[in-house]
């Protein structure tokens, strides 16, 4: 009680002052004249991030997204100006008479001058994001285009982020952002949940070519999302300007890999678009690992015999295919668009949640069909509300498919198994998930400097089995309903004083309810299922600030956050992991402060130094875990009562005019049981000791050389070099005994690529090699990645012109 006291004071001293501090601002903005607008390119598209500013003055600002800026003046004759890289700059003389306020429509013409020949003055959107008061960094997904690279390999190069799978292509991911890992992070396309988005649509799957950058909050996440993150977010976002284009690349590598994608738009003078993005990937990840093989006449393992041997059952493909069409720059909508997004995905299993498991039939398929609409608008209503509003439902099919009558070891030697069905535990049955989404934002500039933002997130899971004819397996808890529905509604404040800080308070509401089938028997070897639901109700609050002094910025955090158990959290994915209906939603108060610097000397030599320090106490963290059930390895989800996450981490970038560009990064995080006790009541052995099977210590560094002009003008030829270390971290709780002391061991990896680009970037090709030195690498329970590989990318782009 004491500490729920304590927050809710907290709280009010916050929005006492910030109301307190609005009233004086407004007051003084009184006495002042606008001018807003908004500013368009040729084809009447938006033009973000255009300075804009009154000549001989500190009054300016940038153009938001839409295109749109809000100056407050003095009063006089004034001359507005308006530039942005690559065009005409604007300049008019205007008179502003006292409290007037001004609209302006404002029509850049494009240079036809050389682009090196251009200053560059405008941000773009990859820095606006990073000067924004919360602890986020964008990339620039477009200058990764030319590779190999999907959106969850492209964000690995970040501090901070650690990417880890159980295999090759198509294997199971876990994304971990300072130390949390796997759905404690969420993930956004375009600012839409991507939960439930089916196994054709993951973020290693989808190729860095659908993205134009990629945004990871680290700390507090803004009320935009809506979502209900505790450990940072990830918002993918894709170009939604009006163009024409058409970008076709095709890849193939070691282990029979082949990723193609297919991206086109056209978009009509009147506003009519259609755009299509399609992709497939295939491998049979025949990669080889180390491992000990069981003997099949004797059923054991002699552990300290461990041969070389390939993967034999792993083949992957996945094929989806997004449809998008309606209207752009309408009197009406902005964007009024419909989609539909279908796919299908194979998947063989080669081994379960430990390598010493083999598989040799096990396999499951799925389907995927989501349609959904988008409407955003643009000063709706009244000048400066910009309201986005997007729905769509999936339906998620899978079908998995373990029938076999036989056992298999790592040679790919099979033996009869005496009639038992299934390989871990026979299943002929489908299984369809119905997700829905609706997520409405909307944003209210009332000047520059003040800002409101309303969000409001609502998401439906259902799952019904459907067996087989022959499927006489299908148990009682298959057949029992499982369903989930989730709101998280927030609002927020932000105040930007002068261009030189800004700062921004949030309240959200959170809202589960869950309804599923729960083990209440006490014997573990013969469960009892009831049907047991849950309704969880809960207030979160934050506040987030930035300054900027010279070429240095601040930022500092604080967040009251809970994160709702996911949908298979609860119930499991029908194969190699178990539901845990019960589970409480995780709560956790979160600290973040960072700083950075940038510098850039005479146009020449560019440097950024970035340092953060992240603090986390949650409750009720929810950990995934092995656990045996029949005789069966499986995963599940507990809860784990109190931990405490402190991470510490730093970036530095060079860069040589357009030449070179490195950069090197590390992240530390300790991660610790701070429960005492344990569901017993009794004292905890792992009290205060490290979360096992996480890493602590790993960092990265690249360098890219690029020989511009090479061989001929306007064909470029780059080198670039990528390094990952991560260092030895426990398997197994360190204060177990000596049996137990398994480490995932050191591991040093380095990947090379060369590109040659002609016509300025509309022929590519792509060599690259990944793990150069072969590395022995390892991810989740000592599962074994792929070794060395080679692969080549082909890609062709344009981009037309209305």
């Amino acid at each position: 009680m004491t500490f729920i006291k304590y927050s809710h004071v907290r709280f009010s001293v916050i929005t006492v002052f910030l109301c307190l501090f609005m009233s004086a601002s407004f007051a003084q903005q009184g006495r002042q004249s606008v001018i807003r607008g908004t500013i368009k390119d040729a084809d009447g598209e938006p033009v973000e991030n255009a300075n804009v500013f009154i000549k001989n003055s500190r009054i300016g600002t940038q153009s938001d997204r839409n295109g749109d800026f809000f100056l407050r003046v003095v009063p006089g004759t004034l001359t507005f100006c308006v530039h942005y890289i690559g065009y005409v700059p604007f300049e008019q003389q205007i008179e502003i008479k006292p409290n007037e306020h001004r609209h302006l429509q404002i029509k850049l013409e494009e240079l036809t001058t050389s682009l090196n020949e251009i200053v560059v003055e405008a941000k773009s959107p990859v820095q606006r994001v990073k000067e924004s008061s919360f602890n986020v960094v964008a990339i620039d997904a477009k200058s990764m285009q030319n590779t190999t690279l999907d959106l969850a390999h492209a964000m690995s190069r970040v501090s901070g982020v650690k990417i880890r799978e159980s295999g090759g292509l198509g294997s199971d991911l876990h994304f971990s952002l300072n130390g949390f890992s796997g759905r404690h992070v969420k993930f956004f396309l375009d600012g839409v949940p991507m939960e439930g988005m089916g196994a054709s649509f993951q973020i290693n799957n989808i190729p860095v070519n659908l993205a134009e950058r990629i945004e990871i909050y680290k700390g507090v996440v803004p009320v935009g999302f809506g979502g209900d993150a505790i450990g940072g977010a990830v918002n993918i976002v894709t170009n939604q300007k009006r163009r024409t284009f058409v970008d076709v690349s095709y890849s193939y590598g070691s282990f029979n890999t082949h990723r193609s994608s297919v991206n086109a738009g056209y978009t009509a003078k009147n506003g009519f678009m259609i755009e299509l993005n399609a992709f497939q990937n295939y491998s049979d990840n025949s990669y080889w690992i180390d491992n000990a093989v069981k003997d099949l006449e004797t059923g054991q393992i002699n552990s300290n015999r461990v041969e070389r041997i390939k993967r034999f059952h792993d083949t992957y493909h996945n094929e989806t295919v997004i449809l998008r069409t309606g209207v752009v720059n309408k009197p009406f909508a902005d964007r009024l668009i419909v989609s539909l997004n279908t796919g299908k995905s194979y998947k063989e299993t080669q081994n379960g949640v430990r390598q010493d498991i083999v598989y040799g039939q096990k396999h499951n398929k799925g389907e995927t069909l989501m349609p959904s609409l988008q409407y955003v608008k643009r000063d709706l209503f009244v000048e400066g509300l910009n309201v986005n509003l997007t729905a769509n439902y999936n339906k998620n099919l899978t079908h998995n498919i373990d029938t076999a009558t036989y056992e298999y070891n790592w040679r790919g030697e099979s033996k009869y198994n005496n009639g038992k069905l299934g390989e871990q535990n026979y299943q002929d049955a489908k299984y369809e998930n119905k997700n829905g989404n609706t997520t409405f934002t909307a944003n209210y500039r009332a000047d520059e400097h003040h800002s409101f933002v309303l969000n409001s997130v609502l998401s439906s899971f259902n799952r019904n089995t459907r067996s087989t004819p022959n499927d006489a397996n299908i148990t009682a808890t298959d057949t029992m309903p499982k369903t989930s529905l989730k709101n998280v509604a927030g609002l927020s404040y932000r105040l930007n004083f002068d261009n030189r800080w800004n700062v921004s308070v949030f309240g959200k509401h959170y809202l589960q309810y869950s309804k599923g089938p729960k083990d209440v028997s006490a014997d573990t070897g013969h469960p009892k299922y009831e049907i047991f639901s849950e309704t969880f109700t809960a207030m979160g609050y934050g506040i987030a600030g930035t300054y900027f002094w010279k070429d240095f910025q601040g930022k500092l955090s604080y967040e009251k956050t809970y994160r709702l158990p996911t949908d298979n959290e609860l119930f499991g994915n029908e194969e190699l992991e178990r539901g845990s209906t019960g589970l409480k939603a995780e709560n956790s108060d979160n600290y973040n402060i960072n700083l950075s610097y940038s510098k850039d000397f005479d146009k020449t030599h560019f440097v950024y130094i970035d340092a953060g320090y992240i603090l986390r106490n949650t409750k009720d963290y929810i950990r995934r875990v092995t656990d045996s059930y029949s005789g069966k390895y499986y995963a599940s989800h507990i809860n784990h009562g109190y931990v405490r996450n402190i991470s510490l981490e730093g970036e530095i970038r060079y860069s040589y005019r357009n030449i070179i560009t490195a950069g090197v990064n590390a992240t530390s995080q300790n991660i610790r049981d701070n429960e005492p006790e344990t569901m017993g009541m009794s004292a905890s052995t792992t009290y205060r000791a490290r979360i096992p099977n996480i890493p602590y210590f790993f960092a990265s560094g690249d360098v890219e050389v690029v020989w511009r002009n090479f061989v001929r003008r306007n064909n470029h030829l780059s080198f670039g070099y990528n390094s990952n270390y991560v260092h030895e971290f426990p398997l197994y709780s360190e204060r177990h005994g000596s049996s137990s002391k398994r480490v995932v061991p050191s591991q040093f990896s380095h990947d090379v690529s060369l590109t040659y680009t002609i016509a300025n970037g509309r022929y590519n090709i792509t060599a690259e090699c990944k793990n150069l030195t072969d590395e022995k690498l390892y991810d989740n329970f000592s599962l074994q990645k792929p070794g060395r590989a080679f692969y080549v990318k082909v890609r062709y782009f344009m981009n037309f012109f209305n």
